[in-house]
C-alpha cells in the first residue's frame, strides 16, 4: 500500500536545502524548475515527461556541493561542466528514476552533443534564469537575455527556441521567474493534480540518497548519517517500535543533517575547535533541516525527529529550546543516538572514543538532565550489539564513498585533459 508521502515535497525540501549554500544560489533550482516547466507545456510533454523534468531541474546543480563550489563558478556556460557529471555520479546508483540522473548529466551539453530533450530544456533554462541579474527591474533586461541566447542559438534546442521569443516577450512570464510566490503557487498545483505518492521504503531511499549529497562534502562527514541509521533504530526496536516506526525513525536519521548544506566545508574539515563565529553557523543547521522539511504536514512526524536531535531535556538545546515536555520518545531516541555516533565516530579534531569514554559522557549528560536517562541505560545495555551494527553500517558507507571518490578523481582527469588538448588546438 502506498504511504501518502509526495516525492515532490521531499524533493522541494532538498532543493530548498541546496540553494542555502550560496545567497547568489537561493531560488535557483525553482526558477529553473518553473522556466522548464513553462517550456513543456508549450512542448505538449506528457505528464510522465513533466514529472522527470520538474524533478530534474529542481536538482540540476546538485554537484556543486561535493566539488564545493560556489555558485559564481557557474555563471559561464561549458559544455563540460563538471559539476554535472558530479550529480549524475551522486544519483547513478542510488536514483528513484535513472533517466533523471542522465537528464541530470547532459544539461549543459550543446543540443549538437543532446538529443536528450528535457537536458535540453533545462540547458536554456537555466542560461536564461542565469542572465537575470538581481536588483534589476527583469523587463529592462528581457534584450540582453534574447540577444545573449540568439547569438549562442547553436547550442540550444530549435523547439525550444522557437518558443523562447514568445515566453521571454511576454512581461508576466518574466515576472514570474522572479516571483516565489508564484512559482510555488504554480509547481504545488502541478504535482496536486498528479499521482506521485511513495511508500514508506521508497522515502527511506531518497532520503538515503539525500544523506549521501550532504555527507559527501567531507571525508568526516561521509558515514555519519549512515552510523546514525542504524544506531536510532536499533534503539527504537528495544521500545518495542513496529516495523513502520523503526522505518520512519531510519529515514529521520537520513535526513537528520540536511540543513548542514549550508555549512562551509572549511568549517566541517577544520581540525581545531570551532570559534565562537563558526560554532553559531554549524548550530543553525538544525533550523535549516527543520525549514528543508517542512513542505507538507505528512512530513512533519520525520521532520521533527530529524531537527529536534540536538535540543536538550533542560531547555539548553538547540534551535528551539525545547524542553521535556516537548520531546516525545522517539525525539530522545534521536537526540541519543546521534551523540553516540557522534562521539564513536571519527572526527577532524580526534578520533572516535573508546567505551568506558563513551559511558562516561553519556551518563553525565543523562544525570545533567541533558538527554534522557533510561534511553541512555538501555543503549549501554546493549552496548556491543548497537555499536557493531553502527561499525559495521559506517565500513560500508565509508567504503562506498571512496569508491566515489575515486570515480570522480577519474573523471576529473579526463575533464582535464581534454580541456589541455582543447586549449593546445586553438
Amino acid at each position: 500500500m502506498k504511504e501518502n508521502y509526495s516525492f515532490f515535497n521531499i524533493i522541494k525540501s532538498l532543493s530548498y536545502a541546496m540553494d542555502l549554500i550560496s545567497k547568489t544560489l537561493v531560488g535557483h533550482h525553482k526558477r529553473v524548475a518553473y522556466v522548464s516547466y513553462r517550456f513543456g507545456l508549450k512542448l505538449g510533454l506528457d505528464i510522465k515527461e513533466m514529472k522527470k523534468l520538474i524533478a530534474a531541474s529542481l536538482l540540476h546543480d546538485l554537484g556543486i556541493f561535493y566539488l564545493d563550489q560556489e555558485y559564481q563558478d557557474l555563471n559561464s556556460d561549458d559544455e563540460n561542466y563538471f559539476h554535472a557529471e558530479v550529480g549524475y555520479k551522486l544519483l547513478e546508483q542510488n536514483c528513484f528514476d535513472p533517466e533523471i540522473a542522465d537528464i541530470i548529466r547532459y544539461h549543459h551539453h550543446d543540443y549538437s552533443n543532446n538529443q536528450n530533450q528535457l537536458s535540453n530544456i533545462i540547458h536554456l533554462a537555466d542560461r536564461i534564469v542565469v542572465l537575470i541579474s538581481d536588483g534589476k527591474s527583469v523587463l529592462n533586461q528581457v534584450n540582453h537575455i534574447k540577444k545573449v541566447i540568439e547569438n549562442n542559438k547553436e547550442r540550444f534546442c530549435p523547439e525550444c527556441l522557437k518558443l523562447f521569443p514568445e515566453l521571454i516577450e511576454n512581461e508576466a512570464f518574466c515576472l514570474d521567474i522572479i516571483s516565489e510566490k508564484v512559482i510555488s503557487k504554480e509547481l504545488d498545483n502541478f504535482f496536486e493534480d498528479i499521482d506521485w505518492k511513495m511508500d514508506l521504503d521508497e522515502l527511506i531511499n531518497v532520503s538515503k540518497l539525500i544523506s549521501h549529497i550532504t555527507d559527501f562534502r567531507s571525508p568526516f562527514t561521509a558515514a555519519h548519517s549512515q552510523g546514525l541509521a542504524a544506531v536510532a533504530p536499533a534503539l527504537a526496536e528495544k521500545y518495542n517500535y513496529s516495523k513502520r516506526e523503526c522505518k520512519e525513525i531510519k529515514a529521520a536519521a537520513y535526513l537528520h543533517d540536511i540543513g548542514k548544506l549550508m555549512v562551509p566545508t572549511e568549517i566541517l574539515n577544520k581540525k581545531g575547535k570551532p570559534t565562537k563565529k563558526e560554532w553559531n553557523i554549524l548550530r543553525s543547521h538544525t533550523y535549516y533541516t527543520y525549514q528543508a522539511l517542512s513542505t507538507s504536514p505528512k512530513l512533519d512526524k520525520i521532520r521533527n525527529m530529524a531537527a529536534y536531535h540536538h535540543e536538550k531535556l533542560d531547555g539548553t538545546g538547540y534551535p528551539f529550546q525545547l524542553d521535556k515536555k516537548d520531546l516525545n520518545l522517539s525525539e530522545r531516541i534521536m537526540a541519543v543516538a546521534d551523540i553516540f555516533t557522534a562521539i564513536t565516530e571519527d572526527r577532524p579534531y580526534r578520533k572516535g572514543m573508546k567505551k568506558n569514554k563513551v559511558e562516561k559522557i553519556l551518563t553525565e549528560m543523562s544525570l545533567s538532565n541533558k538527554i534522557d536517562k533510561d534511553i541512555v541505560a538501555t543503549l549501554l545495555e546493549n552496548y556491543n550489539e548497537i555499536n557493531q551494527l553502527r561499525i559495521e553500517k559506517q565500513k560500508n558507507a565509508s567504503d562506498y564513498y571512496q569508491d566515489f571518490r575515486e570515480k570522480i578523481n577519474e573523471k576529473r582527469l579526463f575533464y582535464l585533459l581534454k580541456e589541455t588538448s582543447n586549449e593546445l588546438y586553438k
